[in-house]
């Protein structure tokens, strides 16, 4: 610190180091403070009474002998651990005096608190670190668009997969290049809207994020958009619903399978019926029943229960169903090959089973309807 004979400027020199905004701390030989100004007290949250005559590495320490070779290796930055745990990163500049003899009397250590700085340079750090990660390694094309649809950014592994350099776009109007797509999208975004959007563009699926971003003054200075390549997932997609409409095929053709409508006589249709009878079966195989008695023009439908063991109060419903279809279009049908479980859960439904014709076997089924045919002849 600077001296003067003259009081009133040694005062003013006081006042003016006590009132800076910046840190003042003077050290003697042995590195006590002897000068703690008002911007050391508040950003250490130490008053000056308590700092005065302490040393310097115990009030503030830090890593290595960092006191001791700031004069010499000139400005540097330590981080300081106040008491109350807050964490303070400083940049420290340092200016010895000496006496006659070349011996240190004194160091002027000048501090300026970077801690907002430090924090806002740590974020943007690991901003441009999550941002390369994301660019470097997900099939992703991060890129940016002005309000005249220039592009100042154009970046991503995306770009490889569809043959494109790094910065492919910058320089280029992103309008005028893609005006075969719908501009709505991007005109949203100017407007200030988040956008979402699917496109086809250079053989390839995109999901693209349209972000805006503001300037200082709260207008839309730019959109930042993500576009990323989906086109593996797309392919996955179609070839999953292909595979399932396959599933579905099969499926519909083992039903046809295994309730087949066979002409088994002149005008007799024949259904053997095999295994349960969900709602989604009966009404296909009603539907398949009634369209082949409509066009054989069929006078008996036998409907063949030998291969149905049990039946629940939805599967006989169903069966009755079926009988009051065929009656509907001027057909008889005729029930054969009933186990005796079946008959009993019928009768205990009480199911109304009035009309119906009833045979023990295929045969003797088949014969009803050849006598019943030859006698309408006559």
């Amino acid at each position: 610190m600077a001296s003067s004979s003259d009081p009133a400027a040694e005062a003013r020199e006081a006042r003016l180091l006590r009132g800076a905004p910046f840190i003042a701390v003077e050290l003697d030989a042995q590195r006590r403070i002897t000068v703690w100004n008002g911007a050391a007290a508040r950003v250490f949250a130490v008053p000056a009474a308590e700092a005065l005559g302490a040393a310097i590495e115990q009030l503030l320490p830090t890593e290595g002998d960092f006191w001791a070779s700031l004069a010499e290796d000139g400005p540097q930055t330590a981080t300081h651990t106040r008491k109350d745990g807050v964490q303070v990163h400083c940049e420290w500049t340092c200016q010895l005096e000496r006496d006659a003899a070349g011996a240190v009397v004194s160091a002027a250590c000048y501090g300026q608190d970077i801690s907002e700085r430090f924090t806002r340079d740590t974020t943007l750090r690991l901003e441009g670190a999550m941002l390369r990660a994301i660019i470097e390694n997900m099939n992703i094309i991060v890129w940016t668009m002005q309000h005249d649809g220039l592009c100042t950014y154009h970046r991503g592994k995306g770009l490889e997969s569809i043959g494109m350099p790094q910065h492919a776009l910058v320089g280029r109007n992103i309008r005028e290049l893609y005006k075969n797509l719908e501009p709505e999208p991007l005109d949203a975004a100017l407007d200030g809207a988040l956008q979402h959007t699917s496109t086809e563009v250079h053989g390839a699926s995109f999901e693209n994020w349209m972000i805006p971003v503001r300037g200082d003054d709260g207008a839309i200075e730019l959109i930042v958009a993500l576009s990323l390549n989906v086109t593996e997932q797309r392919e996955g997609e179609k070839a999953l619903r292909e595979k399932l409409l396959q599933i579905e095929q099969q499926q519909q053709m083992i039903r046809q399978l295994s309730t087949p409508i066979i002409e088994v006589w002149d005008r007799v249709l024949t259904v053997p019926i095999i295994g349960a009878i969900d709602s989604n079966r009966a009404s296909e195989l009603m539907d398949n029943l009634l369209q082949a008695v409509t066009k054989t023009r069929a006078r008996f439908a036998i409907l063949d229960l030998t291969g149905v063991e049990e039946v629940d109060t939805g599967t006989a419903g169903h069966l009755l169903d079926l009988v009051g279809a065929v009656r509907l279009l001027g057909s008889e049908s005729v029930v054969t090959g009933i186990h005796p479980n079946i008959a009993q859960t019928i009768v205990d439904l009480g199911l109304e089973t009035t009309g119906l014709t009833v045979r023990a076997t295929l045969r003797e089924a088949l014969a009803h309807c050849i006598r019943a045919m030859a006698g309408s002849r006559k």
